[in-house]
């Protein structure tokens, strides 16, 4: 018996449809020769599953839909509750392996201003950086003095996909800083750097 996967999908945030997208090329491509892959689909009300065709409710309590359960997760969902450590927890106590990092990790990359504190002692070169929190005055000419610009404006616990902007004048810093914070009560406001960004 191939192990049943589940593919899961969507989550919390603004970024739920991103997910979903990310979720469909997954099981477009994973290995259905090796693997029997499920789409699982994760809202705020209800997780549900894919089977034969017809969407099933996920029973939380063991992450299981009647007699369907799970070898391991494929974990697709972009920010929360995927991102932050929440589902890797969930899952860590229901003993059923996922993909990606540790719930520990995962809750503290999570955070960008607690992960570049994080970093700070290893002695990594950073960009400037103020945090507002809401309801903190914005003094965008402090702000222009500390960061410079052009600078990023971003939720600071948030994926990539919403609430950042690359501000270039300071008469755009608060509509940036209000875009931000629609998705995070935390804003993090950081000096731009040249370079070549490497991902893998």
């Amino acid at each position: 018996m191939k192990p049943r996967i589940a593919v899961i999908m969507g989550g919390y945030t603004s970024e739920h449809d991103i997910s979903l997208k990310s979720g469909a090329v997954v099981m477009t491509h994973i290995d259905k020769e090796v693997y029997d892959p499920y789409p699982v689909r994760i809202n705020k009300d209800a997780w549900f599953v894919e089977i034969n065709g017809s969407w099933e409710p996920i029973d939380i309590a063991d992450f299981s839909s009647g007699d369907i359960r799970f070898d391991a997760v494929f974990n697709a969902v972009h920010g929360a509750p995927g991102e932050n450590g929440e589902l890797q927890a969930y899952f860590d106590s229901l003993q059923i392996p996922y993909t990606g990092c540790s719930a520990e990790v995962s809750s503290l990359t999570y955070n960008k201003t607690k992960t570049l504190e994080h970093l700070a002692p290893y002695g990594i070169a950073m960009a400037k950086r103020i945090v507002l929190s809401a309801g903190d005055a914005i003094d965008t000419q402090k702000i222009v003095e500390k960061v410079g610009l052009p600078c990023f404006v971003k939720a600071n616990q948030a994926g990539s996909s919403f609430g950042v902007s690359k501000v270039y004048e300071e008469n755009k810093l608060s509509e940036a800083i209000e875009v931000a914070h629609r998705e995070d009560s935390e804003v993090l406001i950081e000096s731009f750097l040249q370079g070549t960004e490497v991902s893998i």
